[in-house]
């Protein structure tokens, strides 16, 4: 079954002509590239943000997210790369980046920039969790075509005997683009829903901005977390697992900004002092 998987769903070059190779993933990232600012310029047009600024900041979060990606990638692989400057800045010959690190720049960027323009930087942030989920799912995909992200060996009937490789390995790439593509669902059907739950209005009329990012933060930390058994860690420290305390982290930053953003908060309010009745004053007195 492994042997069948591997020829029939491996497809790392959509074709060759001379010198010329396409390769599926560079085309499924351009795409993904272009499904993820569509979704991004669709939603603020509906919201009427003007057009042009935020394009403006969605390509410069885009490129700060490149490059702290980039960075991360090769702090995580510092004995491939050592110190060669040439060898950080070769995309082609040493490709790779860090996915996580470069969403959490680029979406910082993105918060910063919306409050630059007035504009709020917690709807602009649910413009950008809709985008990312959907650009995301294309994007593992592609990683999962070519056949160069693969989780750890397995037995399971759904191991694939990847190119390279003689035992079959968890698909985590397609994992991560079906749990992407769900996401994105559900951040769509629930955008205009989560108004009216009572338990994130707190009791208010209306609800704040923010539930989105939160969902994609905390969702996406628990589905990463469950991976890090399925796959080699990123970061780790004598031995140890940093993906799974990162991760820890963000599920628990979800948490703390989805309660904030309902309108909660964790100061105990102060109650008012109330002014004493005349009767009061002269009992006191």
């Amino acid at each position: 079954m492994s042997g069948l998987l591997k020829v029939g769903v491996m497809y790392p070059q959509l074709f060759e002509l001379g010198p010329f190779t396409l390769r599926t993933l560079s085309v499924m990232m351009v795409l993904s590239f272009f499904i993820t600012a569509f979704l991004f310029w669709r939603k603020g047009r509906e919201e009427h943000y003007p057009e042009i600024e935020l394009i403006d900041g969605f390509l410069m979060a885009v490129l700060i997210g490149f490059v702290f990606g980039r960075a991360g990638y090769i702090v995580a692989e510092i004995g491939i790369f050592g110190f060669s400057v040439l060898k950080w800045l070769d995309v082609f010959g040493y490709p790779g980046l860090n996915g996580a690190m470069g969403t959490i720049a680029a979406t910082i960027y993105l918060f910063r920039h919306a409050k630059k323009q007035k504009w709020d930087p917690f709807e602009i942030l649910d413009f950008w969790a809709l985008a990312l989920a959907g650009g995301l799912s294309v994007g593992y995909l592609g990683l999962f075509f070519d056949g160069s992200v693969f989780g750890l060996q397995t037995n399971l009937p759904i191991g694939i005997t990847f190119p390279g490789l003689q035992e079959p390995h968890h698909p985590t790439a397609l994992y991560f683009s079906i749990f992407f593509l769900a996401l994105s669902w559900y951040l769509s059907w629930v955008e205009y829903r989560y108004r009216t739950f009572e338990w994130y209005r707190a009791g208010k009329k209306t609800a704040q901005t923010g539930f989105l990012i939160s969902i994609f933060l905390i969702v996406s930390a628990i589905f990463f977390f469950a991976m890090t058994w399925l796959k080699p860690p990123i970061f780790s420290f004598f031995d140890v697992n940093a993906d799974r305390l990162l991760t820890l982290v963000a599920i628990f930053f979800g948490l703390g900004l989805l309660w904030n953003r309902s309108g909660r908060n964790f100061r105990p309010r102060r109650k008012p002092p109330t002014s004493l009745t005349i009767e009061d004053q002269h009992v006191a007195s």
